[in-house]
Parts: structure tokens; sequence; C-alpha cells
């Protein structure tokens, strides 16, 4: 095992019009390491992850993904890398969000075709059986042929995370996959997840799930108001909650 943080984020800080909605946040995310981001809505949880991922830009701080800085922080201020370092570092990461995103004209295997063709300029030979295999491997494959408006929300997120997959990233960002799901739905997607936390690969979550975040993460931090108030790991962290805020959050979420 690695121990090697893959993700590096340092004194990151992010306003929105003048109101500050990440207050110099720190993070390390070790390879194959599953973090689970928890905390109430605005807490900035959605916020860190569209950062990390570049759909956000910060005001200051810095992010390190493998050997490469997205950004430097230069007079508190912070400096992006080149577009070519942006764009080596964004196809490490795949991102899932709350909303399924896929394409609604094509199938759903024409939507996990489409980015290794496009951004990698793959053969679609070459990607046609990774494809096949993700399907399988989500138990989608009987599906392949179907278009989105026929899948239920579960089956579209599993498809959303298998087209994330088929670009072969090293981290998976998850942006609570889960909460525009059904209960019953919800848990076929996190089976799919469990599956890629057993296989090792390395996964931030920010969900709301608070038996997946116990069962599968190795960290949990709890961040409420643009901070982390709390973190630790799952077994610590959810019996013996040490900020009086970490313990009013999970009494209201597991009850």
């Amino acid at each position: 095992m690695n121990n090697q943080p893959i993700i590096k984020m340092h004194n990151i800080h992010k306003s929105f019009n003048g109101i500050s909605v990440l207050k110099g946040i720190d993070i390390e995310v070790n390879k194959s390491d599953v973090l689970a981001v928890i905390g109430p809505s605005g807490s900035g949880k959605s916020t860190l992850l569209r950062c990390l991922n570049n759909l956000e830009t910060i005001d200051d701080g810095t992010i390190q993904v493998a050997e490469d800085f997205l950004t430097t922080s230069v007079n508190n201020k912070a400096v992006y890398a080149d577009k070519i370092t942006q764009k080596r570092i964004l196809s490490r990461m795949g991102m899932v969000f709350q909303q399924f995103n896929l394409f609604p004209h094509m199938t759903v295997l024409e939507n996990l075709l489409e980015a290794p063709v496009q951004v990698k300029n793959m053969k679609k030979d070459e990607v046609l059986p990774i494809a096949e295999d993700l399907l399988h491997k989500i138990g989608l494959f009987d599906k392949k042929d179907a278009y989105p408006s026929r899948l239920s929300g579960g089956q579209q997120q599993r498809v959303a995370i298998a087209r994330a997959l088929c670009m072969s990233p090293d981290i998976m960002l998850f942006d609570e996959p889960t909460s525009a799901l059904d209960p019953e739905l919800t848990i076929g997607v996190l089976n799919t997840m469990r599956q890629l936390a057993e296989e090792h690969m390395t996964m931030i979550v920010v969900t709301h799930e608070m038996g997946f975040a116990r069962d599968v993460a190795s960290n949990v931090i709890f961040m409420a108001d643009g901070n982390i108030v709390e973190q630790g790991n799952p077994e610590t962290f959810f019996t013996h909650p040490q900020e009086e805020r970490t313990k009013s959050f999970l009494t209201n979420m597991l009850k």
C-alpha cells in the first residue's frame, strides 16, 4: 500500500460574491483511500470537490494531485498551472454528480464510448471491450442499447459511474451520488461504489449515507460553515465524536 498522498489540498479558500464558503481547508488522501465528506447543506462539501476537479477556481491555497500542482499559493493568491498540466491532472479524475447528466440522445453504450473517443482520441474498437466489461460489472450489460430515458434513476447513476470509469481514472469523485434517488434505487449505486472501494480505487465521496461512510470509508471528514470541524477513522468518528457540532449532526442523521 502506497502511503504517499495522491491528493493534497492545503489552506483552500473560496468565496462567492464576498461570502467565504471554504475557510482554509486542509485535506490529504492516500492512494486507495476512501474519504467520506459529510455535513449539513451549505457547509462547502460540494464546492470542495468542484475546486479539486477545477469546476470552480479557488482564491488561495495549494492543490496537488500525484506529482502535479494544479495550484500554488503566491502572495496569498492561487496561481493555476498551465493548461497542459491542468489537463493531465483532470484526466486522472472521474466525477459523478447528483444528477446523472447522461446524453439523452445516445444509448448506454454510446454514452460510455463518447469521452474516450473524443477526449483521449482512442479508437472505438479499443474502448468497446472496456465499456462492455464495465456494463457487465455494474449489472447493466443487457441495457447497453437502451436510451437513458428507459432506465431508472439508480440504473442511470450506475451508468454515469461506468462512464467515468471508462476514462480509466486513478481517482473517483462522487458528489452526493444517491441524493436524487429513492431509497430502494440507492442500494445498487452504493454496491457499485463498495465494489470500487474493494478494488482499491481512490475515492472522495460527499454523501449523506452514514452507513456507507461508516462501513466503506477509511477516513471521515465532517464539514460545517466552510471548515473541517472533525475528522477521523469511521470507527472512532461514529462511536466517539469529540465536537458538539458533530454529535448533534450525527444524532439527527442517525435517528
